[in-house]
Formats: C-alpha cells, sequence, structure tokens
C-alpha cells in the first residue's frame, strides 16, 4: 500500500494539463458563466473578451510558468504540469468519477479538481484580478469504435473507398456533372493525417499541419484522422483539404479540443468536420464549465458562415454535436443487399442542454454490432488501427461526419452563397428517410424524421437538385 502514492506522484509530474483560462473582462464583456448567459451564433459577440486584457493576461501567465499555446477571442490556450495547476491555484487533482451512461472506453481517464477541493485565484502579479475562471480541458472520445481483423479481408461484406461510398450516397452521379468541391476549403481537427499513397494515387488536394499543441505533422501514429478524412474525398475529391493534427488521449499529453477548433477556425474554411466529442449531454445534467470554451469556439466558427459537421456518438451523449448551430451526423447501415436501416451503434437523443434540440439532424454510413469493422480506410504502416498493410477497417459516427461535410462541400462550390442554416436545411428535407432498425439509444426509426437516424441518409444529388 505504501508504493501507490509514490507511483500517483510519478504520474502526476509527468503528465501536462491543457487549461482554457478566461479573462475577467470586469464588465465589459458578458460572461460565459453568468447565470442567465446563453450564447447563440447571434449573440455570440456579447461574449468577446476585451483584446488587451487578454494580451496583459496571456503575458503575466508565460511570465509565472505556464505554456501559451493561443490567445482567442473567448479563452486563453495554455498548459503546465500537474504538480504546477496544483502549487498556483491551490488544489487538488483527482480522477474524476465518469458516469457509466457516458459509454466511454474502459481506458479513458478524466482528472480535474473535485467539488471537495477548490481552487484559488494567485494574487501574485494580479493575476486574480486578471482571471475568471481556468478549466482543465480533458480528451475527446473518436468516435470510430474499430475492431481486429482476420489476416483476409473477403471474409464479410465492407465498403470501400471511395467508391461504395460515393455511390450509397449518390455523390458518383454529382462527380459526372464536375461538382466535387472544387474551391471549397474544408479543415478536420484529428490525429493527425499520414500522407499515404491512397491519397497520392488519386490526385487529392492534400494538406496537414498541425495545433499548437501538437507536433510531426507527417505522422499518425494513431491513425484515426488518416483513415476518416479518406471518408471525405469520396464524397468530395475536389476539395481543399487540411487536416489539422490535434493530440491524442491514445499518446502522450492531452489534447484540448477547443484549441483545435480555434485553429481550425483561423484557417477560414468553407466547413469544418469533427469525427469526435464529449458524451457529456445525458439526462439530468447541465453544461459543466469546462466545456463552455469549446461551445464558444464552435458557435464562432458557425458566426463567421462555416458549417461545423459533428459525430453524434456510438450510443454516447455527443456534444458538440448536440449544440443546435451544427449539423449533427448519426448513422445509417447498408447491407449487401442494399437494404437500408437504422443500427444499434449510433446515437439518438433529445438534449437536456439545448431543450427541443434532436439528435442526429441526419446520417452517413455505420457498421452494426458487434464487431463493426465496415469501411476499408487507408492508415500509416505499424498505427494502431492498422489491419493489413497499411489499412484498416472503421466504423462508427466517426466515418460519418466527414462524409455528409463533403455533401456539404458540394453544395458550397455549386453555391458559394449558401449559409450554414441553408446547407442543412437542404440535407435535412432530401434525405433518405429510412424507416427500419434501432439505433443505440433504443430509437426506432419510422416514417419522416426521428431520433434514430434524424431525417435519414444524406442524398448528394437530391441536395444539389434543389439549388441547380
Amino acid at each position: 500500500m505504501a508504493r501507490k502514492p509514490v507511483k500517483e506522484e510519478k504520474v502526476k509530474k509527468g503528465r501536462r494539463v491543457n487549461l482554457e483560462i478566461v479573462v475577467n473582462s470586469k464588465g465589459e464583456s458578458k460572461s460565459m458563466f453568468a447565470e442567465d448567459a446563453y450564447p447563440t451564433v447571434a449573440t455570440i459577440d456579447d461574449y468577446r473578451s476585451p483584446k488587451e486584457r487578454s494580451i496583459e493576461l496571456s503575458r503575466k501567465l508565460q511570465n509565472n510558468g505556464f505554456t501559451v499555446y493561443h490567445v482567442g477571442e473567448f479563452s486563453i490556450s495554455a498548459s503546465c504540469s500537474e504538480e504546477k495547476f496544483e502549487t498556483f491555484f491551490k488544489t487538488k487533482i483527482s480522477k474524476v468519477r465518469i458516469p457509466q451512461k457516458a459509454k466511454v472506453p474502459s481506458d479513458y481517464v478524466m482528472r480535474a479538481p473535485g467539488k471537495s477541493d477548490p481552487w484559488t485565484l494567485p494574487s501574485v502579479d494580479g493575476l486574480d484580478g486578471l482571471i475568471e475562471r481556468a478549466y482543465i480541458q480533458h480528451d475527446p472520445i473518436f468516435f470510430a469504435d474499430e475492431r481486429s481483423l482476420p489476416p483476409f479481408w473477403n471474409d464479410k461484406f465492407r465498403l470501400r473507398v471511395p467508391v461504395d461510398v460515393a455511390q450509397i450516397l449518390r455523390a458518383a452521379s454529382i462527380h459526372k456533372r464536375n461538382i466535387t468541391g472544387q474551391g471549397v476549403r474544408v479543415v478536420m481537427p484529428d490525429t493527425g493525417f499520414y500522407h499515404h499513397p491512397y491519397f497520392v494515387e488519386q490526385g487529392y488536394n492534400f494538406l496537414s499541419v498541425t495545433a499548437p499543441d501538437s507536433l510531426d505533422h507527417t505522422t499518425d501514429t494513431y491513425g484515426h484522422g488518416t483513415g476518416e478524412c479518406a471518408n471525405l474525398f469520396a464524397t468530395a475529391p475536389g476539395i481543399n483539404f487540411i487536416g489539422i493534427k490535434m493530440g491524442s488521449w491514445k499518446y502522450n499529453d492531452a489534447s484540448n479540443a477547443t484549441l483545435a477548433i480555434k485553429t481550425a477556425t483561423e484557417l477560414r474554411p468553407d466547413i469544418i468536420t469533427c469525427s469526435w466529442g464529449y458524451s457529456k449531454d445525458l439526462p439530468g445534467t447541465q453544461m459543466p464549465n469546462w466545456l463552455k470554451p469549446l461551445y464558444l469556439a464552435v458557435l464562432d466558427a458557425v458566426s463567421k458562415g462555416i458549417t461545423v459537421c459533428v459525430s453524434a456518438g456510438n450510443g454516447h451523449y455527443g456534444f458538440p454535436g448536440s449544440i443546435p448551430e451544427v449539423i449533427s451526423v448519426g448513422g445509417v447501415y447498408v447491407d449487401e443487399k442494399l437494404k437500408y436501416s437504422a443500427t444499434k451503434y449510433t446515437s439518438g437523443f433529445e438534449s437536456t442542454w439545448f431543450p427541443g434540440r434532436n439528435v442526429p439532424d441526419v446520417s452517413g454510413l455505420c457498421g452494426i454490432p458487434p464487431t463493426a469493422d465496415y469501411i476499408i480506410l487507408p492508415v500509416q504502416a505499424k498505427a494502431a488501427l492498422e489491419k493489413s498493410n497499411g489499412w484498416g477497417a472503421f466504423s462508427g459516427t466517426s466515418a460519418a461526419s466527414p462524409m455528409v461535410a463533403g455533401v456539404c462541400a458540394l453544395l458550397k462550390e455549386a453555391d458559394p452563397h449558401l449559409t450554414p442554416d441553408d446547407i442543412k436545411n437542404i440535407l435535412r428535407h432530401t434525405a433518405r428517410d429510412i424507416t427500419t432498425g434501432t439505433n443505440a439509444h433504443g430509437k426506432k426509426a419510422v416514417p419522416g424524421p426521428d431520433l434514430a437516424t434524424g431525417f435519414g441518409l444524406v442524398d448528394a444529388e437530391r441536395a444539389i437538385e434543389t439549388i441547380l
């Protein structure tokens, strides 16, 4: 028993935590933590921090040993060691209990100050007058749910990219009309983006960069981002693609999803797609304060005219997929006989945090339990998700969101003046209605919109026909 505290101390000293630190605006802007705060795209400007105070706070944080990655309009992205956080804010970090309904991976851990360990603002350098709140940012969950494969690939029915995905979502016919997403910039924050030979052979416009808290944009030792972006190219092969490498909770230090969204927004894309999220919008809960900087970052992107697609989750209560202003993407399974149905692998729920918000809006393609390996996708050799010779098999709404983002790019090329609301409404009202099957939350597909698949499976051909 005596060894355990020593082991824990070693973990604490070696691990860094990512932070979003919010400036005390002294009444110059509205606080995101106020009891009456309800940010929307229309009111987002009310929450922007005074620039001068943000710069002053950032400089003083650096002087006091913090690493500052980004000075945003709503919060400052920074990091420090757990030990530094505890000493500076006079608190204690411990493991957070995660509700069973959240459905997180078995090795997923959240660490933060508990309610019984309140923290105080430091008086050094006048920081107590500059900081309103500081919250540890936890790792997102990647909504892929991959499974190991046998050495031979002809053992079961699976989809291929780009041909199968493009045909089922009826994007192939649109490509023949020379609408491929040309001139449309799509950004995807994920685990990394390896330049696989597959992308070179297909002639895709492929650029990878890093978020400020990540390194080496040329590698993806996990494989999630590399694989999932192939689904995006399947529906929109002509896009200008930028992949942002963010940290993965599977490897090294924790990642900061808020910083990834800020970085994506600054690249001025037309579309952002996210194949990850947090299983937090559970019944009987409220949005935790540590997620509010991410919420405002997403709203800020939409306010700038960027269409944001987000995976709804694989049985999770997904956020930011539950934000009303994004396109929340669920899943539909299509078998070898072209039978369409909802799948028990994907989420569908009524948001607790946003009354009246039903998740998802529309669906892409997903697998079914129990193994759910469904779409063969390229990955870096020896990546964690490699199954054989630089390829893996993915499933879940991680795959669905990029597919739908690709259809959004087709619409944006056909009519550059479309707003995020326009695109969402077109996708909803042209989707293929799914009337059979049940999702992970027990919601049945019925005629018309439902919680199993939203408005149904996205149909690129019908969507384009509405504007041409």
